[in-house]
């Protein structure tokens, strides 16, 4: 009894580990035909026996064939970052500037994009074909500028300029950008040191045009006190009649009659100013 038991056992564990194998392997070759396409993309299908497929898959888990080839685009905005690329502005100075944009494939394009790359990872388009479009965008928008207005206000001006360019250039493929922006420049030592000297002489100047503003108000200032003065000086001058310095000796006169020799001596009330005995 203990020996047949033994076999039932043996049997019953054989038959659940084929059983085991065989779920394992179906599920293996399940997964040889299931292909997920992440959210925000579409998958382009290439069969080698039909070639590229006209309609793409959408987000989600799908069923392809064997041998079948999914590529996957984004459909949803990326956002791209390129360093260290060098343009040369209109007044012949290189600059080294950096580069971020946002950008998305048409859903509708998306096939033809594959057409033209094959079957690669967006990664390698983004730093391959795109990276070149965007240096001769911005090689032909920066070339309007000067190495100052990249610094300044028209830096803005410049940045939508190389997006228009760009934008026309790889929209035709189906690819949509948005949101271009550019980094601060970085320029070669001698166009540093000619941007410094610029900089300084644009301080210089400023700081002359500050002096002579206060310089000229400082002017404008005594003027202004000088004519009060004079005005004041002759407003006074005509109010002293002779009657206000009469009545002015008089209000300070004490009623004394002066100390002096003879009896024949006269008070004189000075009426111009000045005042006199006689005799």
């Amino acid at each position: 009894m203990e020996t047949k038991n033994k076999k039932g056992l043996n049997r019953k564990t054989l038959g659940g580990i084929i059983v085991a194998v065989a779920l394992v392997l179906a599920l293996g070759v399940t997964a040889l035909f299931i292909q997920k396409i992440p959210n925000g993309y579409v998958g382009v299908v290439y069969s080698p026996n039909g070639g590229v497929q006209n309609k793409t898959l959408g987000q989600g888990w799908h069923l392809v064939g064997l041998f079948d080839k999914v590529t996957v685009y984004p459909v949803r905005m990326q956002t791209v970052n390129y360093r260290d690329i060098q343009v040369a502005t209109s007044d012949g100075k290189n600059v080294t500037i950096d580069f971020a944009y946002n950008y998305n494939i048409q859903p509708d394009k998306v096939v033809g994009v594959f057409n033209k790359f094959g079957p690669i990872d967006v990664e390698q388009i983004e730093q391959s074909y795109l990276r070149t479009r965007l240096w001769d965008a911005g090689r032909k928008a920066i070339a309007k500028y000067s190495v100052i207005d990249t610094y300044g206000e028209k830096s803005s001006e410049a940045a939508v300029n190389v997006q228009k360019i760009f934008s026309e250039d790889i929209g035709r493929l189906g690819f949509s950008v948005d949101n271009l922006t550019l980094g601060v420049p970085k320029p070669d030592k001698s166009t540093q040191a000619a941007i410094d000297k610029r900089v300084e002489a644009a301080q210089e100047l400023e700081r002359k045009q500050i002096e002579l503003k206060i310089a000229k108000a400082e002017a404008q200032k005594k003027q202004i006190q000088a004519k009060a003065i004079a005005e004041y000086n002759e407003t006074i001058k005509k109010s002293i009649s002779k009657e206000v310095i009469q009545n002015s000796w008089i209000e300070k006169w004490d009623g004394k009659m002066p100390n002096a020799m003879g009896s024949n001596q006269l008070i004189s009330i000075p009426i111009d100013g000045n005042s006199s005995s006689k005799k």
